[in-house]
């Protein structure tokens, strides 16, 4: 057959080699910044609560499955399929786009099959 395969924890004289690190690696975060200071975003918040002062309650509302297609889209092609594009496209506002592009719940398999039963009704 075939020689055993070399150790890659010892050198050419068979001796050990150490590989342990002095300092533990690095911790480094998730995402980084994207550029949005916490200024920009309280007068985001701000305008967002004026133009919204009783809180958020669209006038029109999408299926659970036209949201997975507006993501979809989104996904597919960002600058083809943006917010204000999408927005046209569902007859929604673009706040309310922004807001299910944002969104990350997924529904169980339990709350999917009520939901489609609800809306079947």
């Amino acid at each position: 057959g075939h020689p055993a395969p070399l150790s890659l924890a010892e050198d050419a004289e068979g001796e050990t080699l150490d590989l342990s690190e002095d300092e533990p690696p690095p911790r480094r975060r998730k995402h980084a910044p994207m550029g949005d200071t916490p200024e920009e975003w309280k007068r985001h918040r701000l305008a967002i609560k004026e133009a919204f002062p009783q809180g958020w309650s669209p006038p029109r509302k999408l299926s659970r499955e036209a949201m997975d297609g507006l993501r979809a889209m989104h996904i597919y092609d960002k600058r083809t399929f943006s917010t204000p594009v999408l927005a046209e496209k569902f007859k929604i506002s673009p706040e309310a786009v922004r807001r299910i592009l944002r969104s990350k719940w997924e529904p169980s398999r339990e709350q999917r099959a009520r939901f489609a039963e609800r809306e079947r009704r």
